[in-house]
């Protein structure tokens, strides 16, 4: 089973948005833009437990509040999924219910459509699930119901609705972000433990009549602790004058749950030992990255259990270091059907494909869109080489600056610090908070092909280059990319070389002379060799002599890290002010996405 399309309308920040999905895909974009919508979205539709809760829905999953129009009548919350790649056995229960799905045009088929067309090798068999959410204003309350599209009801019938047994094998699971341990490592409804506990086709319940029976069969019972045992005999004499109670023992016992199956679920706390204490605790202490990869662990187990599972997550990074953020979604991909995640992680979405990317946008009229990444103007074996977590990083920001060489991004990077550092709080903001990534695209015919695949993807794109022979390329990058700035020599070293201030320059060589990798050369030794003594000429000659050489190990990059904003070559000031003031604070360190309508995440 597949998830093909979500559709959504009137749900949280979204009044409208369409949504289409390969077999595995990544969701990315800003904060707020809609990635819980969407996930949430899909829980209505396909999550076994969730409209089984008492209020699955409220004031705040209607889009801006609205569940009420302007004449006082109710809005409806509408969502559809389109699943695809059923199995054998579900084909045939829910023939009932088919529809077919084209692959290449990536829609349904109409009902008018001629038979053959569905034997066709990209036409598949599909099932369209919707779900409603509106305000009963007879009952006070808010319902919500999902029902099988097809066949429409006749008329003043009802749709047949999805009964939760027919979710659970639609095996979709959906992990929220921050909470995943609460969710994961609970026995409540829904959690992997429970999903785990219903695959293991075991009798629940003789597990809970067990389980329940231990603890009224207690020895000793709590009540028999001798400060409690006094306070209930006291308290059973005094209410005996006043009310008729059991004449066979204490008439009032303490007990450590209400005795039914949802207290358990709710009571009942997984503990664990670290490996640094031998004393269990329970799991929330344990910390945030014991938590996930204990959930990790739960997973492959689920993996064996059960083959068809839709899983969907809400990044997965969290509390997560890197190389394990790698192996978790290396497993979703390889052990689940379809595996759905949102993240802000490069080293998460540089596992994924790019056509498995989607940007998600929200339009003038909260429009949500979701646009797949497509290879324009680079290789995938470009993507998939050295620079792909680069690319990866650069698709999860705002915008990029494209450069040349190694030597390119090192002088910007240390410029944005240097120029943080020396201006007054709050008049620049750095690249890496504007949300802009340094991309070394090889060339300036790599400027220009890079400029093209992230102008595709919407994003605000920058150059600095060096000076260009053919003219005609220098004014292609300058209409293509929002700003650009082209050197007056033909290398970063150069720039730096000839504009510097001098006293930098000087302390620069200074220190670099007695660095293990100072460039030296045996036949020529004064060619390399600093003195006080040179002129300005001289030393702005050496320093030049010396980037070239060391291009690309770090010099550059070191020599600007002395400067003071002053001492800078003036185009790389102009572009980065420019750069800052175009994108200004536009990732905050903190800023979390919530539920984007700025309503709780609750359940």
């Amino acid at each position: 089973m597949q998830i093909r399309r979500l559709k959504i309308r009137n749900f949280r920040s979204v009044a409208s948005g369409e949504v289409l999905f390969n077999e595995h895909t990544v969701l990315i974009g800003s904060n707020s833009v809609g990635k819980s919508t969407v996930c949430e979205a899909l829980d209505l539709l396909l999550g076994p437990d969730r409209l089984s809760r008492t209020n699955p829905i409220n004031e705040h999953d209607f889009h801006q509040r609205t569940y009420l129009d302007e004449d006082g009548e109710p809005v409806v919350i509408e969502l559809e999924v389109v699943l695809t790649d059923l199995t054998p056995e579900l084909e045939v229960k829910y023939r009932a219910h088919r529809e077919y799905w084209d692959t290449k045009d990536e829609t349904l088929l109409d009902e008018g459509d001629d038979p053959e067309d569905t034997d066709l090798d990209h036409v598949t068999p599909a099932l369209r699930i919707v779900f409603e959410g509106t305000y009963d204003k007879e009952e006070d309350e808010f319902s919500a119901q999902t029902y099988f599209a097809s066949p429409p009801p006749d008329d003043g019938g009802s749709p047949v609705r999805v009964s939760r047994s027919s979710k659970r094998e639609f095996g979709f699971i959906y992990l929220r972000a921050l909470r995943t341990g609460a969710r994961a490592l609970s026995l409540e409804r829904g959690s992997l433990l429970d999903i785990i506990l219903r695959l293991k086709e075991d009798d629940r319940s003789e597990m809970w009549e067990q389980t329940l029976g231990q603890l009224e069969e207690l020895d000793p019972p709590i009540d028999q602790i001798p400060q409690l045992k006094k306070i209930l005999e006291d308290v059973d004499e005094r209410a005996r004058r006043f009310i008729p109670l059991t004449d066979e023992g204490q008439a009032f016992r303490l007990f450590p749950s209400a005795l039914t199956r949802e207290d358990l679920r709710h009571s009942i706390t997984l503990f664990g030992s670290s490996e640094r204490s031998n004393t269990p605790v329970p799991y929330w202490r344990l910390g945030s990255g014991v938590i996930n990869a204990l959930v990790f662990s739960l997973l492959t187990f689920i993996a064996q259990l059960k083959k068809n599972v839709i899983f969907a997550m809400e990044e997965p990074e969290i509390a997560i270091p890197p190389h394990t953020q790698r192996r978790i979604v290396k497993f979703l991909r390889s052990r689940m059907q379809q595996a759905i995640l949102t993240t802000h992680s490069p080293f998460v979405l540089e596992q994924f494909e790019p056509e498995d990317v989607v940007i998600l946008e929200r339009a003038e009229g909260c429009e949500l869109t979701g646009k797949h990444v497509e290879m324009s103007g680079i290789k995938a074996k470009t993507y998939r080489g050295n620079l792909r977590r680069i690319l990866a990083e650069a698709m999860l920001g705002t915008g990029v600056i494209c450069v040349e060489g190694v030597s390119d991004a090192e002088v910007l990077s240390s410029a944005s610090d240097v120029i943080e550092e020396g201006y007054s709080p709050g008049a620049y903001t750095p690249l890496d908070l504007s949300g802009v990534t340094i991309v070394q695209c090889e060339g300036d015919g790599g400027i220009l092909r890079y400029g093209e695949f992230f102008k595709s993807l919407g994003k605000n794109i920058y150059a600095l280059y060096d000076k260009q022979a053919n003219r005609d390329i220098a004014d292609d990058i300058d209409d293509l990319f929002d700003a650009s700035w082209q050197l007056d020599q033909t290398g970063i070293e150069f720039l730096l070389a000839e504009e510097v201030t001098i006293a930098v320059l000087r302390k620069f060589l200074k220190r670099a002379s007695k660095w293990q990798d100072y460039p030296s050369n045996a036949a020529k030794p004064a060619q390399f060799k600093y003195d006080a003594d040179l002129d300005d000429d001289d030393v702005r000659k050496l320093a030049k002599r010396v980037l070239k050489v060391r291009k690309g190990s770090g010099y550059a990059g070191r020599l600007v890290e002395l400067c003071g904003p002053d001492d800078l070559p003036g185009i790389v000031v102009e572009a980065l002010e420019t750069i800052s003031d175009a994108l200004p604070d536009n990732l905050v360190p903190g800023d979390d996405e919530g539920d984007e309508d700025g309503s709780p995440d609750g359940e």
